[in-house]
C-alpha cells in the first residue's frame, strides 16, 4: 500500500473571550446612624423590693429596656440605658402587690433622668403607673402628662417646668400641661 501522507490539521486562531463589561456593585443606600440618648433609670425600692418590676417599650411596642428581681429593701437600683431618639416611649412600673412602691411600706420613687434633669419621676400609684415620652435629638425629653396612667397625682394638668415639657403641647400658663 502506498504511504499516506500527513493530514495537517487547520490551524485555528485562539479564540479570545470577549471582556465583559465592568459590573457596578449595587450598594444600599447607607442607613442613617441611629443615635440614641443615655437615659438613666433610677428605682428606691420600698420594703417590698420583690414586688416591683419596670419596663420601657417603642412605640412599636418592642420592649427595649426592663428591670425586675430585686432583693433588698430601701435600695437605689440604678441602670444607665440608651434609648433612641426621636422615638416615643413608654415607661411602665408595676407593684403585684398593688400598693405603689410609697409611702405605706417604704418610701420608695422612680426616677428618669435625661443628663442632670429628670423628666419622670413618682411612686404614689397602685398596681401600676405609666409615662410616655420622647427624647428629642436636641438631648430634651417631652412627657406626655395625658398619659400619665395611675399617678394619684398625675394625669392632665400636672405641673411642669421649661425643662419639664409635655407632648400634646408646650407648658400652658402657669406650668400646667393641657
Amino acid at each position: 500500500s502506498p504511504p499516506v501522507p500527513p493530514t495537517v490539521s487547520p490551524t485555528v486562531p485562539p479564540t479570545v473571550p470577549p471582556t465583559p463589561a465592568p459590573v457596578t456593585p449595587t450598594t444600599p443606600p447607607p442607613t442613617p446612624p441611629v443615635s440614641c440618648l443615655t437615659v438613666k433609670i433610677d428605682i428606691l425600692t420600698d420594703y417590698f423590693p420583690t414586688e416591683t418590676s419596670w419596663t420601657i417599650s417603642d412605640q412599636e411596642g418592642n420592649e427595649v429596656a426592663s428591670g425586675s428581681g430585686y432583693t433588698q429593701s430601701q435600695t437605689n437600683y440604678i441602670q444607665d440605658q440608651c434609648l433612641e431618639s426621636n422615638n416615643v416611649h413608654t415607661f411602665s412600673i408595676s407593684d403585684t402587690w398593688g400598693d405603689g412602691i410609697c409611702c405605706s411600706y417604704g418610701s420608695g420613687s422612680y426616677q428618669l433622668s435625661l443628663g442632670e434633669t429628670t423628666f419622670i419621676e413618682g411612686g404614689v400609684f397602685g398596681s401600676s403607673a405609666g409615662h410616655t415620652f420622647l427624647l428629642s435629638h436636641l438631648g430634651k425629653a417631652l412627657v406626655d402628662h395625658s398619659t400619665c396612667d395611675g399617678e394619684v397625682k398625675g394625669g392632665a394638668g400636672e405641673k411642669c417646668s421649661e425643662h419639664h415639657h409635655c407632648m400634646s403641647s408646650m407648658c400652658l400658663g402657669g406650668g400646667i400641661c393641657e
